[in-house]
């Protein structure tokens, strides 16, 4: 993936947690509202004087509300660890090019026999077989990602 592609993707991704982090606090705030109507329902028939089959089908309705937005809730959490997931393959994706490019240039450049850059040249070389192997696992959903 070319850069300009992958940071195209990467805005795309962080656009898309926000959408589902809005989402995710509409739905909790509405599991909320639906809890406090089941808490309350009672009361109806109880003070409110409705019969008993009223107020349970009113609570039978509230709970059905709150199952879909618990159920919503579930598909959007679903949703947001995908994303971060593809949003870290993405950033060490990024990170190995970034040291696939620079390897380049120090080979390219490196005058013959200089210790300094043969180090350098070998620390980024492990660190792109290492990140290469991270961003395999990930793809594959075996990934335990510290913070990058």
């Amino acid at each position: 993936m070319a850069m300009p592609e992958m940071q195209k993707a990467i805005s795309r991704l962080r656009m898309l947690l926000t959408e589902v982090n809005r989402k995710e606090d509409e739905f909790e705030a509405l599991a909320r509202q639906f809890k406090r109507q089941l808490d309350r329902a009672p009361r109806h028939a109880i003070h409110g004087g409705n019969p008993v089959e009223t107020t349970l089908n009113m609570m039978g309705e509230i709970q059905e509300r709150l199952d879909k937005v618990e159920t919503m809730h579930e598909h959007l959490s679903a949703m947001k660890r995908q994303a971060e997931n593809e949003l870290q393959v993405l950033s060490i994706t990024g990170k190995i090019e970034q040291a696939k490019r620079e390897l380049a240039s120090m080979r390219s450049s490196r005058a013959s026999g200089e210790d300094e850059q043969i180090e350098k040249v070998a620390e980024l070389e492990r660190f792109i077989e290492e990140e290469s192997a991270r961003a395999g696992e990930a793809i594959t959903d075996n990934f335990n990602a510290p913070e990058i």
